[in-house]
């Protein structure tokens, strides 16, 4: 299991650092009282995350012979690095150029009036976004490639889903410790993101498309 969680967890570091559903959990808090709507975004989102990474162990596990497992975790890993490069170039062709000012993406002025099932929903098309997904899918073949025994599967994929899980669960947190303070400080996290949403998901993008490429690489070596 020390394997699976060992390939399996720099994909979940880096999925937890993606930053659209956390920016959506900061906004919720920011400009509206939406616990609820918080509470099923979370849930949401770990029940997307949690679902791609059971899916491909499962895919894994009944589909490629156990000798072809690390071959074919470590291709997956190629193919899904160079899909996130691809990603991050569309990223940054969408940039402001010049004198352009950052314009705030259509999805963050909507948050505000989303209520719980619709939160939930967007959370888990969220889970299934590309660039989501891709992560999830390398995250599950690794602990699918590390062990073959179902009950450390099981406990992976958990640790795999909590940790990429944190970020998102982070402004939450920040709003409970901080009380009344965390309002200027998520407040000032939200305007930061509409103006550098675009820069900032291009080298989100481009690091974790060359960790994962590099992990693939490195397996098939």
């Amino acid at each position: 299991m020390l394997d699976a969680l060992g390939q399996s967890l720099p994909v979940a570091v880096g999925l937890a650092i993606v930053s659209v559903p956390m920016a959506v959990v900061v906004l919720m808090l920011v400009t509206a009282d939406a616990r609820r709507s918080v509470a099923a975004f979370i849930l949401g989102w770990v029940v997307g995350i949690g679902a791609v990474v059971a899916l491909t162990i499962a895919f894994v596990d009944t589909a490629v012979p156990e000798s072809e497992t690390t071959r074919w975790a470590s291709v997956v890993r190629i193919v899904l690095g160079l899909a996130l490069f691809a990603l991050a170039f569309r990223q940054w062709r969408s940039r402001p150029r010049g004198d352009a000012e950052a314009t705030q993406p259509k999805w963050m002025s909507s948050v505000s009036s989303l209520s719980p099932l619709k939160s939930l929903g967007i959370a888990l098309l969220s889970a299934a976004n590309p660039k989501n997904a891709a992560l999830a899918v390398a995250g599950g073949a690794a602990i699918a490639a590390g062990t073959y025994v179902v009950a450390e599967q099981a406990i992976a994929a958990v640790v795999f889903t909590i940790v990429a899980s944190a970020a998102v669960a982070a402004p939450v947190v920040v709003n409970l410790v901080f009380g009344e303070r965390a309002a200027s400080m998520l407040d000032s996290a939200k305007s930061w993101m509409a103006a550098n949403n675009a820069v900032m998901m291009t080298v989100i993008l481009a690091l974790l498309g060359a960790m994962v490429l590099g992990e693939g690489a490195s397996g098939l070596g």
